[in-house]
């Protein structure tokens, strides 16, 4: 039998995936706007954003009809991928409410965490109340607009808008938050980034290390995830100036610790075209002392910019992508 690699496909496939991201650009303020206020805050918004892109996408290569309406389908691709977390947050509760027997003295920490997010999204406005109050308060859709878009009937749309009005707790709540990293530990990785102390870095991060730009490429290790050090540090010289526009990468790169939502995360700043500016975000996860997970928001525009608007910064122009290799 012939074998096959499915991942000789890479290089077809990222051509068509950065024209899909490229088509979406001007869709992409309201869709983030749309799923921050459907999550209840910015983190889990751009995460719920990233996953109706590339299920949206992944539609595109299985579905033979032809898709119109792209707003619509992303709104509602966005609602119901939300709504599955929910009722999956909903099941997990349940189980833990009739588990009986547990296999340590106590419950794991995580699996409290997720109980008590899954009470703190039970309580708020029901899925289908909450979208339906986004999109006709927040978006101006009417009822018939919104009822067309999440495939319901306009009563559907006009009742769910009713129950919501009437209610008046508006916590909002985002699905299953992990624990703030210890400051001292993003202190260290801040002081490790800012002078290029590779030692260092690695020292502080776990064995089996996953660094992600947002939206862009991944590295499951330390080793693989060195360039995304590196390139923290990078400022493109003369002879490069086309792919400096394209990247809109300025100079003097800089890093700061801030508390944002009850988290300790990293600032980065650039200067570019003279005015200084929000370049990119860093958060970590922490696993047994050490820097599991590094999230860099630099393929975010409008996180970076959420999160600049809230701490009172000016936020410099992103890229919602890495720029197309020279020649291609």
């Amino acid at each position: 039998m012939t074998k096959t690699n499915p991942f000789a496909e890479q290089a077809n496939v990222r051509g068509p995936w950065r024209r899909f991201l490229d088509a979406f650009a001007p869709l992409r303020p309201s869709l983030h706007r749309y799923c921050v206020q459907l999550t209840g805050n910015v983190w889990d918004g751009e995460d719920l954003m990233q996953d109706t892109l590339l299920r949206v996408f992944g539609y595109l290569g299985k579905i033979d009809r032809d898709l119109d309406h792209p707003r619509a389908y992303f709104i509602r691709t966005a609602t119901h991928l939300w709504i599955d977390q929910i009722r999956r947050a909903d099941r997990h509760r349940s189980w833990l409410q009739t588990a009986t027997e547990p296999t340590d003295d106590a419950l794991p920490e995580r699996a409290t965490e997720v109980a008590q997010a899954s009470e703190a999204l039970l309580s708020s406005f029901a899925p289908r109340e909450r979208a339906a109050v986004l999109l006709c308060d927040v978006l101006e859709y009417t009822a018939a607009e919104a009822a067309a878009t999440l495939q319901v009937s306009d009563g559907a749309v006009k009742a769910a808008l009713h129950r919501a009005r009437t209610r008046r707790d508006h916590n909002s709540a985002g699905v299953m938050h992990a624990a703030s990293p210890p400051k001292a530990l993003v202190e260290r990785f801040l002081a490790a980034l800012a002078n290029n102390d590779m030692d260092t870095m690695q020292s502080i991060c776990a064995h089996d290390l996953t660094v992600e730009l947002v939206g862009g490429a991944r590295g499951d290790d330390f080793e693989s995830s060195r360039s995304f050090f590196a390139h923290a540090h990078w400022v493109p010289g003369p002879e490069m100036a086309e792919i400096a526009k394209l990247m809109k990468l300025g100079s003097d790169p800089h890093w700061q610790l801030a508390e944002y939502l009850g988290e300790w995360i990293v600032l980065g700043f650039r200067t570019l075209d003279g005015v200084e500016g929000l370049n990119e975000v860093h958060r970590i996860d922490e696993a047994a002392g050490k820097v599991a997970r590094i999230r860099c928001y630099c393929f975010c525009p409008d996180t970076v910019r959420a999160v600049a608007e809230d701490l009172g910064l000016n936020a410099l122009p992103r890229p919602f992508r890495s720029p197309d290799p020279p020649g291609r």
